[in-house]
């Protein structure tokens, strides 16, 4: 793994200050997931003070009972495995809600050299980097991260239980477009966008593909998929 010693960073910025160094990963399939991920339910910001930047933080937010497997068994070790760094978990309860936290400067940094911003992902328009839209694998599990974190499986028909639906919703059309775009390149059939804010996978050899290619990494679908499904 490549490592930003306090020399490289020093390069580009004026000051060492109270810096953590962090492992910066290559670019592989992992990397590409907590992507997905960061683009679905996460958020990049920088925390201000008299006009002096004084945090830097990273949350992947998610509902509190649903999502704390993947939370704590599945995202907290990911970005602990890729950066070496600690991960902090924050739960607020009251909102039903949990987070998964990390405060680095060069982790920032990294996340925006390889095509993310900070700040508002809609007003940004925060879209699938090119470096993952060029490798099939890459872009296979960056799916798998904004499915696990802003997709749905749910039963498309009462009248036939075996029948099962894939929706994915979001507000940032750039993504939404994206993402859409990324299913069809990889062979898929999505449907058209609607709302202007979600689009669906209803085709069910599309769906069983999907399980068979890609999968989920968030519990809460392979469990509901269980429910109702013959394909799991």
């Amino acid at each position: 793994m490549i490592q930003k010693t306090k020399a490289d960073y020093l390069k580009e910025h004026k000051s060492w200050g109270n810096i953590k160094i962090i492992n910066i990963p290559e670019k592989d399939a992992r990397l590409a997931e907590l992507v997905g991920i960061l683009l679905g339910d996460g958020n990049i910001y920088f925390c201000s003070k008299s006009k002096r930047i004084c945090s830097y933080s990273v949350r992947i937010a998610g509902d509190f009972e649903k999502d704390r497997d993947y939370h704590l068994n599945y995202i907290a070790p990911l970005c602990n495995d890729l950066f070496k760094i600690n991960v902090r978990i924050r739960n607020h309860t009251v909102n039903n809600e949990r987070f998964v936290c990390l405060e680095s400067r060069l982790l920032i940094d990294f996340l925006i050299s390889i095509g993310l911003k900070a700040g508002d992902k809609i007003k940004n328009k925060v879209g699938i980097p090119n470096w993952i839209f060029e490798n099939t694998e890459f872009l296979k599990a960056c799916l798998r991260g904004l499915i696990d974190t802003d997709g749905s499986v749910y039963r498309m028909s009462k009248r036939d239980k075996n029948l099962i639906r894939m929706d994915f919703t979001n507000y940032n059309r750039t993504l939404l477009d994206d993402t859409r775009a990324a299913f069809i390149r990889l062979g898929f059939n999505p449907s058209k966008i609607i709302c202007n804010n979600k689009f669906f996978i209803s085709r069910q050899d599309d769906i069983a593909r999907y399980i068979r290619e890609i999968g989920f990494s968030n519990n809460k679908h392979i469990e509901r998929l269980k429910l109702f499904s013959p394909v799991v």
